[in-house]
């Protein structure tokens, strides 16, 4: 039998091992149609020497089919399949209206996240059990599951009432993944109830969630506070002050606080681990430190070790952060993570054939594509494009879905670099043929279209991704940048830059193509505007190209050609620089 145990909060809500209703059934079935099933708490042992007499509560008269029927539940959960054992109680609790065969049903579909029976077998649970505990308990979590919060609302006051566990803090955290008007409404709610219980802690800690994620920092502060004055030791509430202080720019404050509740709990390791990731982002010494703490405390934990090996190598503490992938690929965590970590260390120590063994041991998942990008620039870069191009061959084999639509990518990159257009050309049609709306694929043909000056179907993939994708805003940009560059249609180019602008404003890309479709127009002193931020925020040779460009035209010469050298310094090889140069009639020398 399964052991069935589930949780809500420290509270145990269902029994392990077997629970006595096989036994009942079974003697029920033999000495007539009336069984006893003992309370939840008193189990059957595993493997008794004969099966024990029940505790009589109250002898219900069942039909020979109710009882049929929940005997095969029983026999099912033995045989595994707990789709039919939960089906059954569903339909002997609704035929019944028993309590503890409704009490069964709501567990097991518990146990089995089968929230929609669960929330309707809790239900009917609480309206045969008014005062239930743990029917109240189960019901509040699964109307939170079910976004019937305000319900939940409902349901937490009753209980707080009773004098129980409430969810107050739950309710508050799945409003916050909803819309503002939802969190707004429960914030009103919550205000209103803190009226009558004002030193309730799950309704502060809550109305302080609900606070934060509308902005209202301060109140959500003080609503913590109240929280942290009556029981200082608190850790959920120390958690919320800490992510409020962030966001309100507090983050010194913020950091010296967790830094606290560390040294006041020392064994806590999840207190430690949120401290240890959160100073990362501005110590990583500390971080590591911290990690370090964490692993002697959980030696065996994979998350600890995984997050310890990445501060490591963050840190240039490369040695260590590569002992500790090897321990996680030897103990089968994090593997390809770990492996993809390893190809990078030996490609930046210039062992190339221990990273690109790493590299080909990543598997699907988000480090996969990197990976495959990685050992094709190892082996092109070594001139053997053969092997690379039978390697992405060989992994587009087994390849599904994103994964194989990058590798067609991929294979068009290197046949490109390679000066094979035709060839690079034929192997995106080919993808496209497996995936039609392919945006990725589009795009990477369109940009391979512009490299050979096909720009009419350059023009026709691009629009195709627009439409697939309206607010594709490197597609846009794409498009506005490639008529403003080998066209005369200036101004629908304009156009579509600025609808690329208006998405990603902050973009450096977007900001050139700007100013480059701003030049076009005659707009110089704009186009240098928005030139000179673009290469303020990312130095980069195309963009010096076009700086250079304005510059010369418009009288700055001596500050152009500084321009291009610092573009060249970034990139010695710019087509683009050079390209600009000649058709300038400009020597640098």
């Amino acid at each position: 039998m399964i052991e069935l145990i589930s949780r809500f909060g420290n509270k145990l809500l269902f029994t392990p091992k077997r629970l006595a209703i096989s036994t009942l059934l079974a003697a029920s079935l033999l000495q007539g149609c009336t069984f006893s099933q003992q309370k939840a708490d008193n189990v059957v042992e595993e493997t008794p020497s004969k099966p024990k007499a029940p505790t009589k509560i109250a002898d219900r008269s069942f039909s020979t089919d109710t009882l049929y029927a929940l005997l095969v539940a029983e026999m099912a959960i033995d045989r595994k399949r707990y789709d039919i054992a939960l089906n059954n109680y569903v339909q002997q609790s609704l035929s019944t209206r028993d309590l503890e065969v409704t009490a069964r049903a709501t567990q097991i579909a518990r146990i089995l996240k089968a929230h929609q029976p669960a929330l309707e077998m809790a239900e009917l649970w609480v309206e045969l059990e008014p005062d239930s505990e743990d029917a109240l308990l189960i019901a509040n979590a699964e109307l939170i599951e079910a976004n019937r919060l305000e319900e939940a609302v409902e349901l937490s006051t009753r209980i707080l009432k009773n004098g129980g566990a409430t969810a107050f803090d739950a309710i508050a955290v799945r409003a916050t993944e909803g819309d503002i008007e939802t969190v707004r409404k429960l914030s009103h709610n919550y205000a209103k109830l803190l009226q009558q219980y004002p030193e309730e802690q799950q309704l502060l800690l809550g109305n302080s969630v609900l606070l934060q994620q509308d902005g209202r920092f301060h109140e959500a502060l003080t609503s913590i506070t109240q929280v942290l004055r009556q029981d200082p030791n608190h850790l959920r509430a120390a958690f919320q002050e800490t992510r409020i202080l962030q966001q309100m720019g507090k983050q010194d404050l913020a950091l010296k606080k967790l830094a606290a509740l560390v040294e006041n709990n020392p064994d806590n390791v999840t207190l430690r681990a949120r401290y240890a990731r959160i100073v990362a982002a501005t110590d990583l010494n500390e971080s590591r430190k911290q990690f370090e703490a964490l692993h002697k405390q959980a030696p065996s934990d994979p998350e600890i070790q995984f997050s310890l090996a990445i501060v490591e190598k963050e840190s240039g503490h490369l040695s260590s952060a590569e002992q500790h992938f090897k321990a996680l690929i030897l103990s089968g965590y994090y593997l390809s993570p770990a492996h993809y970590h390893l190809g990078d260390i030996y490609e930046n120590r210039n062992q190339e054939e221990l990273a690109l063994g790493h590299y080909q041991s990543v598997g699907a998942g988000p480090h996969y594509l990197g990976a495959m990008a990685r050992a094709t620039g190892i082996l092109s870069n070594s001139d053997r494009e053969i092997d690379a191009l039978n390697m992405i061959r060989d992994q587009r084999k087994q390849a599904e879905g994103s994964d194989r639509e990058g590798l067609f990518i991929l294979e068009s990159e290197v046949m490109s670099t390679a000066g094979q257009m035709s060839a690079a050309e034929t192997v995106l049609s080919n993808g496209l043929s497996e995936f039609p709306e392919s945006t990725r694929l589009l795009y990477s043909r369109a940009m391979l279209y512009t490299r050979i000056d096909y720009i009419a179907a350059a023009e026709q993939d691009l629009k195709l991704v627009i439409s697939l994708t309206p607010t594709n805003a490197a597609a846009l940009n794409a498009l506005g940048y490639t008529l403003a560059d080998r066209t005369e249609r200036v101004e629908e180019a304009y156009s579509y830059i600025m609808k690329a602008y208006a998405l990603t404003p902050e973009d450096p890309a977007v900001i050139d193509s700007l100013g480059w479709v701003e030049y076009r127009r005659g707009n110089f002193q704009a186009a240098l505007v928005r030139l000179r931020q673009a290469m303020k925020v990312m130095p980069d040779h195309e963009i010096a190209a076009h700086l250079g460009e304005v510059l010369w035209v418009t009288g700055g010469e001596a500050e152009a050609v500084k321009v291009w050298k610092q573009g060249l310094h970034l990139n010695p090889q710019s087509s683009v620089i050079r390209d600009t140069l000649h058709r300038l009639k400009v020597d640098l020398d």
